[in-house]
Parts: structure tokens; sequence; C-alpha cells
């Protein structure tokens, strides 16, 4: 069932992101991933691809707290007796700057996945 329900959270969360041209890469334990492609455009839409990226994060929250599906966990009996008044809880650090985007892995297991400081920061920021 914990897998069930994280793969909820990633549904309103993919789908949010994609509904405001971001790009859902990779979920990372309880974090996601998230990028919107910036470079090469002009100055004025990258700056409205930048609020489109803090307008999906308030979607993503105000989806999550709205969802049925989730209103289930939120009130299930055991979930409610372990951890009272239970939410999910959603945290986002935006960051901007170049990346490296590639696959990272070996002939046992790959991932794509975006490599820079940029990156690292807005993880720090998140986190």
């Amino acid at each position: 069932q914990v897998m069930v329900f994280v793969n909820r959270i990633a549904g309103v969360v993919h789908s949010c992101i994609n509904d405001y041209f971001g790009s859902p890469n990779k979920n990372i334990g309880d974090a996601f991933l998230l990028a919107w492609r910036v470079s090469g455009h002009p100055a004025g839409k990258q700056q409205r691809l930048a609020d489109m990226a803090l307008v999906s994060f308030i979607k993503v929250i105000a989806h999550i707290n709205k969802s049925p599906l989730l209103a289930e966990y939120r009130n299930h009996p055991k979930l409610v007796k372990r951890l009272p008044n239970y939410r999910v809880r959603m945290g986002f650090g935006l960051h901007s700057g170049w990346a490296i985007e590639g696959a990272i892995g070996s002939e046992f297991k790959i991932d794509a996945s975006y490599l820079s400081p940029n990156v690292n920061m807005a993880a720090r920021l998140e986190a």
C-alpha cells in the first residue's frame, strides 16, 4: 500500500509539472527531480517558464490537499493511529543554471539524470 500511495502522489506531481511545461525526470525516494528547459529561449519566455515552475508547485500542493484518493490515506485508521493529523507535505527547491542531461549507469541499471552544481543547489534548497 505504501508504493500505491507514493505512486498516487507521483501521478499528481508528474501531471501538474507536465501541465506547466516541465519534465518529470526521476523519483528519488520521497523526492522528485523536475526540470524546465529555459536555455535557448528569449529572456521573456525564460521568465514565463520560471513562473510556470512556481505555479506548478502551488498546483501540486492544491491537488494533493484536494485529492479524494489521497484523503483515503489521510483518514485511514491505522495511519491516523500511528501518525495523528498526518498530511502529505511537499518541499520544493528551484534554481536555474546549466546542467548536463544524460544516462548514468551500467549494463545492469541505467537512469536518466541531470548533473551540475545548479542541480545540487536545488536539492539543498528543497531539503
